[in-house]
């Protein structure tokens, strides 16, 4: 989350970032990350609220969400109900959102970490894979893993998701903002930086590589 923005007035002329009109020497100004913005521009792309001197959250496309709207379009966590926000580590599956720390095994309670394999209970709970070794007769759960196979990532641009959050580098776990581009390999995005062979620290641009557990490894290490 950002706050508010400073002004800084330069002295060539400037324009708005949105509505692309010049500023007069009498105008407002905010400036966020050396772009100039009329107050009343400088709002909500939910809600329309000008932003100015208030916290909110960049969002791609060169738009932005105040507090209270992205809070209530953030998605529910499956396990504790409660909102997941933008910044908290959290995992996807089958179209239903938790908490990294929520995803746990529903004998041992430990955090299934991301990445590893797990069994689905189908009555909406999970197993690591130690626990359900000892599971025998009719059970009828469904074990899942990570894509083991070498695949190539790519150089692109952010993509939020449908609750508008930006991703998390699955290497450093900090946002990977829309004013970079990020290597996505698969469905995880990383800061070009930390798209590294965990192995052999050999940046993976045009590399066929895998995840394994939490961690990206060139086809040569894996």
């Amino acid at each position: 989350m950002a706050t508010g923005p400073t002004v800084n007035r330069p002295l060539t002329k400037t324009f708005c970032e949105k509505c692309k009109q010049a500023f007069t020497p009498k105008d407002a100004m905010q400036i966020y990350q050396e772009k100039y913005y009329h107050p009343a521009c400088f709002c909500c792309s939910n809600c329309g609220n000008t932003l100015a001197g208030k916290p909110f959250y960049p969002k791609p496309n060169n738009q932005f969400q105040c507090e209270n709207c992205n809070l209530s379009l953030a998605p529910n966590c499956c396990i504790c109900n409660q909102k997941i926000q933008s910044g908290t580590t959290a995992k996807r599956y089958k179209e239903r959102h938790f908490h990294s720390e929520c995803f746990r095994c529903c004998k041992c309670n430990a955090v299934i970490p991301d990445g590893h394999n797990f069994v689905d209970m189908l009555d909406g709970r999970f197993q690591c894979l130690t626990c359900s070794k000892h599971i025998t007769g009719t059970y009828q759960g469904k074990e899942h893993a990570p894509q083991l196979e070498n695949s190539m990532g790519e150089v692109t641009a952010v993509q939020c998701d449908q609750a508008g959050r930006i991703p998390l580098c699955d290497k450093c776990t900090r946002p990977v903002t829309s004013d970079e581009e990020a290597f996505k390999h698969d469905t995880r995005y990383y800061h070009l930086e930390c798209a590294r062979c965990n192995r052999c620290r050999k940046k993976l641009f045009r590399i066929p590589c895998r995840k394994l557990g939490s961690a990206l490894v060139c086809h040569t290490c894996s």
